[in-house]
This record gives C-alpha cells, sequence and structure tokens, in this order.
C-alpha cells in the first residue's frame, strides 16, 4: 500500500509505498531515486516481517542496490527502520493542517479528521503492520525520532484550538483534553482495521468486507460526534 494523502486533488509533501516497483535508473547518478527505492523497499520488509526479523539483504535486492548503498545513505538497519517510521507518520498526518482552513465550522472539521484517520488506516494495512511491529517493540526505536514531535504537537494543538472553538460555539462539550480525544479517535479507527481477523472470527462476520467496513466507518465519525456534542 502507498502511504499517503487520500485527496486526489492534492500532490502529499511525501509519500511512501510498500508495493511500488523501485524506479529503475536511466543510467545518470540520482541519488534522490535511490533513496526512495530504498524506503520503499524497507517500509515493505519492515512492515511484512517486523525490525527483528526483517533483512537488510532483501531490501537493497529489491531496492537493486548493494548493502554499502543503503549503509551510505542511512548508516544502518535501524537508521533505516526510523526513516520508514517518519516517512509513514508524516503521510498519515498530512492533511492534518486542514482542521485550520475548516476552523470556521469545527464540527466539520473535526468529523473530516476522523474520516480521514479512519480511511488512510483503512487502505495502508502495511501502515498498520509497521505500528503494530513497533508497539511490540515498546516503541525502542520510534522514541528516536525527533522529527514527529514537531508533526504531533501542532496537531494537538489544532485539535484543542477546534474544541475550544466548538465548545464556544455551544457545539462541544467543554473542557474536552485533545490529546484524549485524539487517542480515543485512532483507538476507534485502528482497532477494528489491526484485529478484523481475530474479531471476524469471534463474531463470525467478515469484517475485512467493504460494506462492513463503510459501516464501521459510519459508526465510529456518530460515535466520535456523540461523544464530544454538548
Amino acid at each position: 500500500m502507498t502511504v499517503r494523502s487520500t485527496d486526489k486533488k492534492d500532490k502529499p509533501a511525501f509519500f511512501i509505498s510498500a508495493t511500488r516497483r523501485p524506479s529503475r535508473s536511466n543510467g545518470a547518478r540520482d541519488p534522490e531515486r535511490t533513496r526512495q527505492n530504498l524506503l520503499d523497499a524497507a517500509y515493505r520488509e519492515f512492515s511484512h516481517s517486523g525490525y527483528h526479523a526483517a533483512s537488510v539483504e532483501k531490501i537493497c535486492t529489491r531496492a537493486g542496490v548493494s548493502k554499502q548503498i543503503l549503509s551510505h545513505h542511512f548508516g544502518s538497519k535501524e537508521n533505516a527502520y526510523l526513516a520508514v517510521l517518519e516517512a509513514a507518520y508524516t503521510a498519515f498526518r498530512s492533511n492534518d493542517p486542514r482542521l485550520e482552513l475548516n476552523a470556521a465550522d469545527p464540527r466539520a472539521a473535526l468529523r473530516d479528521f476522523v474520516l480521514f484517520t479512519f480511511d488512510h488506516v483503512r487502505h495502508n494495512r502495511d501502515f498498520v503492520n509497521l505500528l503494530s511491529g513497533e508497539n511490540v517493540n515498546k516503541g525502542k526505536i520510534i522514541r528516536k525520532s525527533e522529527r514527529l514531535k514537531s508533526i504531533y504537537d501542532p496537531m494537538i494543538h489544532r485539535i484543542g484550538m477546534l474544541l475550544k472553538a466548538g465548545a464556544e460555539a455551544g457545539f462541544f462539550r467543554p473542557g474536552l483534553d485533545a490529546r484524549q480525544v485524539y487517542i480515543s479517535i485512532n483507538a476507534l479507527c485502528f482497532f477494528s482495521i489491526s484485529n478484523c481477523h481475530t474479531l471476524s472470527a469471534v463474531l463470525g462476520t467478515d469484517l475485512a468486507d467493504d460494506a462492513a467496513l463503510d459501516e464501521r466507518r459510519e459508526h465510529v465519525v456518530d460515535f466520535v460526534m456523540a461523544a464530544i456534542t454538548a
């Protein structure tokens, strides 16, 4: 899957794909193309195998480069993994600045935020696998990222401002904590995707079916909006 904004009108600032074929060289030296191929190959390997079981050799083979080239771009397997995590997280939150554009209608802005979050995890299972693996790893490597703080701090601030604006307008309950709201939204969106196979087994239905996911999508956004509405 390609991790990117789902709005086709906007070109994403950065995207990373676990399924895209490597871009072949035209004979000219192109470090940016090589790095992109390596990130895509690493994303595929890490999301399928997890960090510890992932093979540097498989990453290099898929990218069509030597281990020396990977070392030149990232220095180590851990650095390549961290670069993949940062790229995937960056794409996941690529639509967040729109919260400011929609601030005139806090209800619409929060609804759009929930829907984008659900759609992103629905259509990017490799991203879900990547995060699940890093949680098994107790977040040891993602904690080393300095980049993600610059992404998530402004996002939490924007959510807080929208919750405040909505409360002042009488739409939302006052005193809502932006971090708690964000965690709840992600929990509702991620769990049904990350656990769809076990849930399908115990509930006797196919929760990975498109119709089931559409139903879940509407339930999640209705549930969140009901929880925060005054």
